[in-house]
């Protein structure tokens, strides 16, 4: 009876909203619960794709067309489209670095349900998966010439975004 009772009374009346942080027991809860469907479910390959050049320049292709609107050209969670996001985009540099490759091909492969992280793996092959996931380790260890052009690339992509919304009348950000 109380469970109904917060169902119908209570569950309604709270703040869903995207820019809404949830409360501890609820952050703590869906944290430990996606951590343990990961790790239960991931295998333990390592990625096939080595880092020479070459397969670098291809890794990062694969982020920019796919990842970096969301999670930022330089990882650091900051999204192309001024928007929040609950959960928020992780900052690819810091935690997930934690994460195996292989749980990271998993995270890209099947997506995350109920946070915006999609799924990749119907679509996309494996080898594009594994680039993706080897771009993710690079950009931990991006050189000062990196982080300078990403840097200049997400200084333009603001400055683009800002002209639209000028452009269309809007209030700038």
């Amino acid at each position: 009876m109380v469970a109904a009772i917060i169902w119908a009374f209570v569950l309604p009346r709270l703040d869903w909203g995207a820019r809404q942080k949830p409360g501890a027991i609820e952050q703590q809860l869906a944290t430990k619960v996606l951590a343990r469907w990961v790790r239960h479910n991931a295998d333990s390959t390592i990625n096939p794709i080595s880092p020479p050049p070459p397969n670098l320049m291809m890794a990062l292709k694969e982020y920019e067309d796919h990842c970096a609107a969301c999670h930022g050209a330089d990882g650091s969670g900051v999204n192309r489209f001024q928007a929040d996001f609950y959960p928020p985009v992780p900052n690819l540099i810091r935690g997930t670095q934690k994460l195996s490759d292989s749980e990271l091909y998993f995270i890209v492969a099947n997506g995350i349900r109920n946070t915006a992280m999609p799924a990749f793996g119907k679509y996309h092959s494996p080898s594009d998966i594994w680039r993706t996931v080897l771009w993710l380790r690079h950009l931990a260890r991006l050189s000062a010439e990196e982080r300078l052009a990403i840097a200049r690339a997400m200084q333009h992509q603001r400055e683009q975004h800002r002209k639209s919304q000028e452009g269309n009348g809007e209030k700038s950000h």
